[in-house]
């Protein structure tokens, strides 16, 4: 027992910066983990995009759920990530497992591919579906870990050059795959870049996916029947009759461009969809938070009302459809 109190005095005595790197990368871990989690979504990326005719990227959206599956270590997440704002349009889902590394002086990501993807895609909603996953059904390409470093106001992260790369059965040749990244706070740029052993891009875009972290919020909507029936009915003839509206709770939606369809008791269309959206009008500059009410049919916005990005409730009346929401704080 002396022999070794006197051997961590030692080590304590003579590597001060030794420990000081611990502590560091101990406390960048923190931070990181508690930044990293959540939803983003890159919507406004894809909508200012398309209003100036710029080379168009995909409009994605990704899940990061601290989830605990001890193989992989104390610091894990589930990954979903998918287009078009489409929940069941999954393009990649993973195990992302954190440590530290003190020799590279970084936090270490390693990812890990499914082999059944089908029997793990709802462990966001229901963590509990990976306890029967045995450890060797899961894969790692070696080389593909990703470093993130703390830069004084955010994380850096990215592959070594040219250390991750899969022979494709799609292409039949070896890929090159490099990641650049950035997180804060409130966003995750995202930059995947691939290339042959000759250089040539085989995907990728020149600019990073940036998304930012959504916030989400709970409520309700309704839409007068005489509306869904078609009546010329004036407003004033059904103003008091409370059975005239068809009313539905949204139990969460997103400010990143989600849109929740209004259904009646059956289920079926309504014709009419709820959207929310924090976007920065180009004519002014200011961001703001935008609720608005989308026919179905022709895909227009009827009508809509803005507040401000960080308001905690935002609604909308137009008479025949009005709609109620509260940000929720996880």
């Amino acid at each position: 027992m002396v022999g070794k109190i006197s051997a961590i005095t030692l080590l304590a005595l003579l590597s001060p910066p030794v420990i000081a790197q611990a502590t560091r990368l101990a406390d960048d871990l923190q931070r990181f983990l508690a930044w990293f989690e959540g939803e983003y979504d890159n919507h406004e990326q894809v909508w200012r995009q398309k209003l100036d005719g710029a080379e168009p990227l995909e409009h994605v959206h990704h899940i990061f759920k601290a989830v605990e599956y001890p193989p992989l270590g104390p610091h894990v997440f589930f990954v979903k990530q998918y287009s078009d704002g489409d929940y069941d349009k999954v393009y990649r889902q993973r195990l992302y497992s954190f440590s530290m590394d003190e020799a590279e002086n970084a936090i270490l990501l390693r990812v890990h591919s499914f082999e059944d993807e089908a029997a793990y895609r709802l462990a966001d909603q229901d963590p509990s579906l990976l306890r029967n996953l045995r450890e060797e059904r899961l894969k790692t390409i070696p080389g593909c870990e990703v470093y993130w470093r703390w830069n004084g106001e955010r994380f850096d992260g990215g592959t070594k050059r040219d250390a991750c790369s899969f022979m494709s059965k799609r292409y039949g040749k070896r890929i090159y795959v490099n990641d650049t990244l950035r997180l804060s706070d409130s966003w995750l740029w995202i930059q995947d870049q691939a290339h042959d052993g000759d250089g040539r891009r085989v995907f990728g875009h020149a600019i990073p996916h940036k998304n930012r972290k959504v916030k989400f919020y709970r409520g309700w909507m309704s839409v007068k029947r005489h509306k869904l029936r078609g009546d010329d009915a004036p407003e004033a003839a059904t103003e008091a009759d409370s059975d005239d509206w068809l009313f539905a709770k949204i139990p969460r939606i997103h400010n990143e461009g989600q849109r929740v369809p209004l259904r009646d008791e059956d289920g079926g269309s309504t014709g009419y969809t709820l959207s929310l959206e924090t976007l920065t009008y180009q004519e002014t500059g200011v961001p703001v938070l935008k609720v608005g009410v989308i026919e179905d049919r022709s895909g227009r916005t009827l009508s809509y009302s803005w507040t401000e990005p960080a308001a905690r409730r935002i609604g909308i009346n137009v008479r025949w459809f009005q709609a109620g929401l509260t940000r929720i704080d996880d």
